[in-house]
């Protein structure tokens, strides 16, 4: 496998797999975005690769369709940390956009 790697059914994003805060971490760049994961045992940077663009578009689907039918956005559940809370937590995904780093 080359770094970076590109999946075939996923077209416009590239991936890299990087080691980054002393873990294995698959990098996707794609559309004006930086996603990054953590490799999970057992799984290759392709499934890591895929997880990581599925979750992305699944949650982009869904505010879209929460700002389409005017509804407000979901609250996070109860056990779920404090949003200031979850941001001093080390995220294992991130999005950057524009430089700005932002948990996800």
């Amino acid at each position: 496998m080359s770094n970076p790697f590109r999946i075939r059914w996923l077209r416009g994003w590239t991936f890299q797999v990087v080691f980054m805060e002393g873990k294995v971490q698959v990098e996707a760049h794609g559309f004006g975005i930086c996603l990054r994961t953590a490799l999970n045992p057992g799984e290759s940077p392709n499934a890591a690769a895929d997880r990581l663009v599925l979750a992305e578009d699944r949650r982009r689907r869904a505010l879209y369709q929460a700002w389409v039918k005017g509804q407000p956005l979901p609250s996070p559940q109860e056990g779920q940390p404090h949003p200031e809370e979850r941001l001093q937590a080390a995220p294992d995904s991130l999005v950057v956009v524009d430089g700005a780093a932002v948990a996800a």
